[in-house]
């Protein structure tokens, strides 16, 4: 039912605007449940009026504040609480707009992360040996009792503005996890990503259940085209649009013999090149090209297989 869920979402477009992907999740959200939405722009009256428009939708803000994603959720959720919003819901999620998507409906999602015996969840969680094991903020799912807790209250009533993102990772996303299970409350997620896929591998999160794609692994080029065989021709092109008006540079074609090789092996004598692999990866596909001194090619060899993603 859709009163059972409260979405506060964190939003932000540095050409201060409300993008089709934007409305595209939004709308989405507002099947599931009511939402909350604060952006951190000034954003002209004809761009709000997008987001009032958005069926479900509270309440819509949007004022530059530089507290980043933490501090729109502050705000929404300040707006929930002293408009006796938050004890209405048996769910209050933390939601932002640094994924596309969904992919897929989210009837199934929700149901798992909220079947989960957990007190908070996630989409993914971060267990890399390089940082706490921490759920990342941009899909965070609260039960009631610990959305309306003095503990999580203190906790995102507290959010400052930080010099730079890192320390806002750091000081709110991985304590935020810390706070909480410190506490005894139980905490679980969809994806647990152990080295960065959710950026490096992209297709690898979608195909254990995680229907968004995170905008910053566009910057693994070669990787995202794994990601088009989970997209509706809608969010391919949404996709596009999106890159081509941040300069962002995607390869769409397709044609996997088009896809770059990499250097994977070398063999050399006196640190001069003698033998070198080559390889190119798509899907289940994978070719292997060997040189003679790094530069002659004599060898192609073709797989087409079940490979791991």
């Amino acid at each position: 039912m859709k009163n059972t869920r409260l979405f506060i979402f964190a939003g932000y477009d540095k050409f201060q605007r409300v993008d089709a992907t934007l409305l595209y999740y939004l709308d989405n959200l507002s099947k599931f449940g009511d939402i909350v939405f604060t952006m951190d722009n000034d954003l002209p009256d004809t761009e709000l009026a997008k987001i009032k428009n958005v069926p479900n939708v509270l309440y819509a803000s949007a004022k530059r504040h530089g507290e980043y994603d933490f501090g729109s959720y502050k705000r929404g959720y300040i707006w929930a609480r002293d408009n006796n919003k938050l004890d209405k819901y048996d769910w209050i999620y933390l939601v932002n707009d640094s994924v596309f998507g969904p992919l897929t409906d989210l009837t199934k999602t929700l149901s798992i992360i909220e079947g989960m015996n957990s007190d908070f969840t996630g989409m993914v969680c971060c267990s890399t040996p390089d940082l706490p094991r921490h759920i990342q903020s941009w899909f965070v799912g609260l039960r009631k009792n610990v959305a309306t807790s003095d503990l999580f209250n203190n906790f995102i009533t507290s959010i400052q503005p930080q010099a730079v993102k890192s320390i806002v990772v750091y000081k709110y996303e991985i304590r935020m996890t810390q706070i909480l299970s410190a506490a005894g409350y139980k905490y679980d997620a969809i994806y647990y990503d152990t080295d960065t896929s959710i950026y490096k591998r992209a297709a690898h999160a979608i195909a254990a259940g995680v229907p968004f794609i995170k905008k910053l692994s566009f910057s693994e080029n070669d990787k995202i085209q794994y990601c088009y065989p989970f997209l509706s021709p809608e969010l391919t092109d949404m996709i596009i649009s999106y890159a081509n008006r941040y300069g962002i540079h995607l390869c769409p074609d397709r044609d996997v013999w088009k896809m770059p090789y990499k250097k994977v092996f070398r063999i050399t004598i006196f640190g001069l090149p003698l033998i070198s692999v080559h390889r190119q990866v798509f899907q289940t596909n994978r070719a292997y090209k060997i040189y003679l001194c790094d530069a002659i090619p004599i060898l192609k060899i073709l797989f087409n297989k079940l490979w791991k993603i």
